[in-house]
C-alpha cells in the first residue's frame, strides 16, 4: 500500500499507517435496556367537610398490595382491596369493620422506585405501625396523631423523601404536609409512572 499523507488544518502531516474495524458488523436495530425497577402507589383521596377527620383528603402508600394508612386513631397495614371495598381491618386492641374508601374520589401516583428503595420504605413503614401500635397497647384510649408532625400525608412525605422523591414544597417548612401539597408536587416527580383513578361509588 503506497505512503498515505494527510495534514490537519492547521498544516501538521500525519502519516496513515493502518486501518482497525471495530466494529465488525452493522446492527441498527432497537436494543433492550434492563431497568432494576419496580413501583409503589401513593393512593390521595379527595376531602369531605362534614367528615371528621377528612376535611383535608387523606394519604396512604400501597407497597406490593398492603396499604399503609395512618389514621386519628391508629396507623394500619390493611390490604388493598379491604382498603378500597371495605372488610375487617385488624387493629392493636381488636378489628372494626370497614365500608372501604370509595365513599370519595381517590387518585393513585404510581411511582418508579428501585428494589432496594422500596424494601426501605417497606421497613420503614412497618417500624411506625409497630411503634404507633406500642403505644396504643400502653395507651388504649390515646392517639399518637398530629397534624404537623404525624398526619396521614407527612408520614408518606417522609418516607418518599427518605429516597429522595421530593412530596412538600420546599419553598415552606416540610411540615405540616397537605394531602393537596403532596399530591401537586409528587405528580411533577419525574419518578411519576402513570396516574390511576379510584372514583367514588354512587352507592357509597
Amino acid at each position: 500500500m503506497p505512503e498515505q499523507i494527510h495534514a490537519s488544518p492547521d498544516g501538521a502531516k500525519y502519516r496513515l499507517v493502518g486501518t482497525k474495524t471495530t466494529t465488525p458488523t452493522s446492527d441498527a436495530s432497537a436494543k433492550a435496556i434492563t431497568v432494576d425497577s419496580t413501583t409503589v402507589e401513593v393512593i390521595v383521596s379527595d376531602s369531605r367537610l362534614h367528615s371528621l377527620g377528612s376535611q383535608f383528603g387523606h394519604v396512604a402508600i400501597d407497597i406490593d398490595g398492603t396499604v399503609y394508612s395512618r389514621a386519628h386513631e391508629e396507623y394500619v397495614e390493611i390490604d388493598r382491596h379491604t382498603y378500597f371495598y371495605g372488610g375487617t381491618v385488624h387493629l392493636t386492641n381488636g378489628s372494626i369493620r370497614t365500608a372501604g374508601n370509595l365513599w370519595r374520589d381517590n387518585v393513585g401516583l404510581v411511582l418508579r422506585v428501585s428494589p432496594a428503595e422500596k424494601e426501605k420504605m417497606k421497613v420503614e413503614l412497618q417500624r411506625r405501625v409497630a411503634a404507633d401500635r406500642e403505644f396504643r397497647r400502653a395507651h388504649p384510649n390515646g392517639s399518637t396523631y398530629s397534624i404537623v408532625s404525624n398526619s396521614c400525608s407527612s408520614n408518606v412525605a417522609d418516607v418518599l423523601e427518605s429516597i429522595g422523591i421530593l412530596a412538600h414544597d420546599p419553598r415552606w417548612f416540610p411540615t405540616p404536609v397537605t394531602p393537596a401539597e403532596l399530591d401537586a408536587i409528587v405528580e411533577k416527580s419525574k419518578r411519576l409512572a402513570k396516574k390511576n383513578y379510584y372514583p367514588k361509588q354512587a352507592d357509597q
